[in-house]
């Protein structure tokens, strides 16, 4: 079993220690008896309300006499195993009471933590939580997401719920301007008898994730292109230095809580690249930004500028990006294993708002000239999927008639026309 699992012994000297070291220790118990990502997402919450979390499980005898000898049970060691193996779980100890309050006494927990609809002044842990020197904090059940909803779909066959307001809806916006410094008006350049923005509007549209497409430009021939096709596109100022910026313009107006910012010149999306990279913010509300990797396999990419490179550590959370090729393989002999940054990016919306308005262009984002890097350079996280699709975008003439003649390969035009 993992280390994290404690007995109560061992617990109180951990939390001990925790505090010495002025550590606010988090304590929160359930049953856990079917797991599901509405116990990930609410133990990550409650993680985020102190230095350290501490579960107590229900033994497979107390969840007994709780729920009913017909609730649906994963085993005890089998939940203790999946609990212990989470990152914002920190230790786990077992208890076979119908109350944790021994349990409660060893960790003396600073914050003490319950999920659901519950009032403070109604849970019968509160006195002895505050007689302890700690407080109480209720963290609401994510809508769709409880056990009980959970059984009840399971009864009834039904599908998983959709999201409800405020719970992970997500929104695209496709910056797209009309002057570009190597192919000018590329937004509306034909291919395969449509405007490269048609195309990419409706590859993001196929994303499951996605309440909403919608183009953000500054010119009024693309509005009326996509206006002309039956796409969402909104009017933003001309004097933006950044699709980013564009794209939090619009973002502002919008009632949702993530942002995908989707590149405008890339024809060939492959809309699961959305849902990709979208599900990570959605499983962890501890995460603010999220993008794409896809591993480089074309050698003359490996010291072009304008292929970025992308490193991540263990969890998938981006080190570092640049446009050398990174990292440095010294042994020239060694398997060499890159990754190249793809360039679709989601924000909490939040997050966009209030950093990329409020902080200065970083050292690093000016050296390089990536953005990604002021997130980086400020101590903010960036989680970084991988895919198995590079992209296609169309910078220079060159790039246009290579994707033509992809498009005529699939099946989508007539080479003769161009379009």
């Amino acid at each position: 079993m993992n280390a994290k699992l404690k007995s109560r012994t061992e617990i109180a000297a951990v939390c001990d220690a925790l505090r010495r070291q002025g550590k606010r220790v988090v304590f929160t118990n359930g049953c856990f008896d079917l797991l599901h990502v509405g116990h990930v997402r609410y133990l990550k919450a409650a993680r985020a309300l102190g230095d350290a979390l501490v579960v107590g499980l229900n033994s497979d005898s107390s969840v007994r006499q709780l729920k009913g000898e017909t609730r649906p049970l994963v085993a005890e060691d089998e939940r203790a195993e999946v609990l212990a193996a989470l990152d914002c779980v920190d230790y786990l100890s077992l208890f076979s009471e119908l109350r944790p309050n021994d349990l409660i006494q060893a960790v003396k927990p600073a914050t003490h933590v319950k999920g659901g609809d519950y009032k403070v002044e109604d849970l019968p842990e509160a006195p002895l939580v505050r007689s302890l020197g700690g407080e109480v904090v209720v963290v609401p059940v994510v809508p769709g997401r409880s056990t009980t909803n959970l059984i009840h779909r399971m009864g009834e066959g039904a599908p998983p719920a959709p999201a409800a307001a405020g719970d992970g809806r997500a929104v695209a916006i496709i910056p797209s301007r009309y002057a570009s410094t190597r192919l000018d008006a590329k937004a509306l350049v034909d291919i395969a008898g449509k405007p490269l923005i048609q195309h990419v509007y409706e590859r993001a549209r196929e994303a499951q994730c996605l309440e909403d497409v919608v183009v953000a430009t500054d010119d009024e021939r693309i509005l009326q292109a996509v206006q002309a096709f039956g796409g969402n596109a909104r009017m933003t100022r001309a004097d933006h230095q950044s699709g980013t910026d564009r794209v939090a313009e619009v973002a502002a107006g919008l009632d949702c809580e993530l942002i995908v910012n989707v590149q405008g010149d890339e024809p060939f999306l492959d809309p699961g690249d959305i849902d990709r990279a979208v599900a990570p913010l959605r499983d962890d509300p501890t995460l603010d930004m999220g993008t794409l990797k896809v591993r480089l396999t074309d050698p003359a990419e490996l010291d072009d500028p304008n292929s970025v490179k992308v490193v991540a550590d263990a969890n998938g959370l981006a080190l570092y990006f640049s446009r050398e090729s990174i990292p440095h393989h010294r042994d020239a002999t060694a398997e060499r294993c890159l990754f190249k940054h793809l360039g679709l990016y989601v924000y909490r919306r939040s997050f966009l708002l209030d950093f990329f308005g409020k902080t200065p262009p970083s050292y690093l984002e000016k050296t390089e000239k990536l953005e990604q890097l002021r997130v980086l350079e400020n101590g903010y996280r960036i989680k970084v999927v991988e895919t198995p699709n590079d992209s296609i975008g169309v910078d220079t003439p060159e790039d246009l008639r290579r994707v033509r003649e992809l498009a005529v390969a699939r099946g989508l035009g007539d080479k003769e026309t161009g379009g």
